[in-house]
């Protein structure tokens, strides 16, 4: 399996490497209810069956065994950005951006960088609404560090 990046993608983790004092890495496939949804964690410990499958800049992208069956030699997929938010645990969310995984040989190259196209339901379009994080945690849990 072989991973790449989109420009957007490599500057988007670089500017969370500006902003993070720890070590970053991108793992792919440790999501609970997104399977194979990318997340670029801060002092993250790979599990025994999480491998390296690429770099972006400096930070290694892992991905686990069941992941990398499914892409033989070099294939592989694109790392990319889209400008939606959704809860996660991926620190680039604090950009108000998330990292997403396309198929290979995508380039963004003359893409839009947000989606032109509303976001829709069955009874038609839907207004996108950011939800930045509100409140502060309980004291206890105020200044700790979590570990991915």
């Amino acid at each position: 399996m072989l991973v790449t990046a989109t420009n957007r993608a490599r500057t988007v983790i670089e500017e969370m490497g500006t902003r993070r004092a720890g070590v970053l890495t991108v793992t792919i496939g440790t999501g609970c209810c997104e399977s194979t949804a990318p997340f670029l964690y801060e002092d993250f410990w790979p599990g025994p069956d999480q491998a390296p499958v690429g770099e972006v800049g400096d930070v290694v992208v892992y991905a686990p065994e069941y992941l990398r069956t499914q892409y033989p030699g070099d294939d592989g997929v694109v790392l990319d950005v889209v400008d939606e938010l959704a809860e996660s645990l991926s620190v680039e969310t604090e950009l108000g951006c998330r990292l997403i995984l396309r198929g290979a040989g995508f380039t963004s190259q003359g893409e839009p960088e947000v989606c032109d196209m509303p976001p829709t339901s069955a009874t038609g379009p839907v207004e996108r609404v950011l939800r930045p994080v509100v409140g502060q945690p309980p004291a206890a849990l105020q200044g700790i560090r979590i570990h991915g």
